[in-house]
């Protein structure tokens, strides 16, 4: 109990200028691309003269940064590129060689583990540079004109790397190629061209496997992420649950995932901009170890930047590498706050060869993630449109939203239904909130809110009847039917049961079972958001009653029936409002 354990919000919300101390994520894999033009090509050809005087090959020792490297300077198989025109580049530079090498200049930590590695792939760059295709033919390369044009050359440094600091890339560059006897200078941070881009960077915990159940559990965070917040043709791609490890055994959680484009991350997070991969995972013979012993017995927790997920590169430079970790630290804390975990050092979290299981002051906040009230917004959504009755063209688009497992367009639903096109793009307009319709595609918002539509479908005739008697009621209110406050406002009452709670002296409001307090807080503020919205006067609202039932199917089990306890709650609104 002890260390599952949450902080109260005291401890876990706090402003932007505010200092935490919390568990120190482990930086894990890592890889950008430095790019440098302020010397042309020459640390390309300090390379190549490098390699020609140690016959192929220069290997060296490096104490640096707490660990001793061995640094090793080779060429790599696989180079393809072509010398340029008359053996000279655009910018002037003459390059006398039959065949362009590549270098990489490769790092490892002389440690028990060997995890701790990092590459440097040094590559020339020159205006409209060739390169030979694997089917042997030549093609321009898409080199950056910024970066190299006709008066300037450059060079690329492709980084990877694993269990090292962002920050210390650029440093062990500069320091490795110093060992092996290249100009340090030639690679220094203030030589960065600003089209140096970041390509991946992650961090991590590492969870006790008692506690992290919390994490990939149906009800976990990583589940209701996906579950709420992606749409439903690409959301469940995105959301990997596999509990069997590469031998067949099970391991529950053992690769949990959950990826998230800017768009959905923004929902949850709004000051958050990238594209991340949050995933709950083991090693593969994780459960052939003792997880008294070994500390590789339990899961990791890791927060990853995903570049192919958007169109932005962030740069590489200092302040936006600390930005993006920020980014993830945040994201990794709000996902073990939200699963209800300790965020600071102690039993919740186990320290490997790498990461260290120690608090440290951070200005990254642990975000509640609220994702009943997005998906209670949602419901009201559905609920809406279905509550004021379905056009036939809306209808017949979204049964076949929801039966169709392809890619969707409106000319396919126009073809499929018999309707006009533009009758589709009518509906599609009116069920925007609905809807996604990008890039000539159409998607139900979320999987959520997918099998809300389909269990709308599938008992219709209750759906009609329901939409008959709001829209008779929205008919009486007004001549020209319910607007759109009147409306989600309906569409909540009939959502949660509340059948002309107001209309008399002693309004009441009851909502049946429900899960938590947190769920009632959180129908009635969205109940009295709603009436705010119609212009209804607030303590009318605030004077209901309002009564639930709490069933605990676990800690209050009746000891001669084995039921499940039901619990009945009444209270006024306005103190669930507080």
């Amino acid at each position: 109990a002890a260390m599952t354990a949450a902080l109260d919000d005291s401890d876990t919300t706090s402003t932007a200028d505010d200092i935490n101390r919390f568990v120190e994520p482990q930086s894990h894999e890592f890889a950008a691309n430095f790019n440098f033009n302020q010397f042309g090509l020459q640390p390309w050809f300090a390379c190549d003269t490098i390699v020609k005087e140690h016959n192929g090959a220069r290997k060296t020792q490096l104490d640096a940064l707490g660990d001793t490297w061995t640094v090793t300077l080779y060429v790599p198989d696989g180079c393809n590129l072509v010398p340029p025109a008359d053996n000279e580049t655009p910018a002037g530079t003459e390059i006398a060689h039959d065949t362009i090498r590549e270098f990489r200049i490769r790092l490892e930590a002389h440690d028990s583990v060997g995890e701790r590695t990092a590459n440097f792939h040094i590559r020339p760059r020159w205006h409209r540079q060739e390169g030979e295709n694997k089917y042997g033919y030549t093609t321009t390369l898409g080199v950056p004109q910024s970066l190299a044009n006709r008066s300037t050359d450059a060079v690329n440094v492709r980084v990877s790397g694993s269990n090292i600091a962002f920050d210390n890339y650029n440093t062990l560059l500069t320091l490795a190629a110093g060992a092996v006897g290249i100009n340090s200078h030639y690679f220094s941070a203030e030589h960065l061209h600003d089209t140096s881009n970041v390509q991946d960077m992650a961090r991590h915990v590492r969870v006790n496997e008692d506690v992290s159940g919390a994490i990939h559990s149906r009800t976990g965070p990583l589940v209701q992420l996906a579950h709420v917040l992606e749409d439903d043709r690409s959301g469940y791609r995105k959301l990997v649950q596999n509990d069997d490890n590469e031998k067949g055994h099970t391991v529950p959680g053992y690769y949990h995932s959950v990826t998230l484009g800017p768009k959905r991350i923004q929902e949850v997070l709004p000051t958050h901009d990238l594209p991340k991969e949050t995933k709950h995972y083991y090693i593969k013979d994780s459960d052939e170890r003792s997880p008294d012993t070994d500390p590789l017995a339990h899961p990791k927790l890791e927060v990853s930047y995903q570049a192919s997920r958007w169109n932005k590169s962030p740069n590489a430079d200092a302040d936006t590498l600390a930005d993006m970790q920020h980014e993830l630290d945040e994201m990794l804390y709000s996902v073990l706050h939200t699963a209800g975990l300790n965020l600071r050092a102690g039993d919740t979290y186990v320290e490997d060869a790498y990461f260290s299981n120690e608090n440290y002051t951070t200005t990254a906040t642990a975000i509640d993630l609220d994702l009943t009230q997005i998906r209670h917004e949602q419901e009201s959504v559905v609920f809406k449109h279905f509550g004021d009755g379905l056009a036939p063209t809306d209808k017949d688009t979204l049964e076949m939203l929801v039966t169709d497992g392809g890619s969707v367009s409106p000319q396919d639903i126009a073809e499929t239904t018999g309707r006009h096109e533009d009758t589709v793009y009518d509906a599609l307009g009116r069920m925007h909130d609905l809807v996604e319709h990008t890039y000539g595609e159409v998607s139900l918002k979320s999987t959520y809110t997918s099998q809300l539509v389909a269990d709308a479908l599938e008992q219709a005739e209750d759906a009609v009847a329901r939409a008959t008697k709001t829209a008779a009621t929205a008919v009486n209110k007004s001549k020209r039917g319910l607007d759109e406050a009147t409306s989600a406002f309906y569409a909540w009452c009939s959502k949660h049961g509340v059948d002309n709670a107001f209309g008399g002296d002693s309004p009441t409001i009851d909502l049946g079972e429900v899960d938590s307090i947190k769920e009632v807080r959180e129908i009635i503020r969205m109940g009295f958001n709603h009436w705010q919205a119609m212009g209804r006067e607030d303590l009318t609202f605030k004077q209901a009653t309002v009564k639930w039932v709490k069933v605990d199917e676990q800690d209050d089990l009746n000891y001669l029936t084995r039921a499940p306890q039901r619990q009945p709650h009444a209270q006024r609104a306005f103190s669930l409002l507080k």
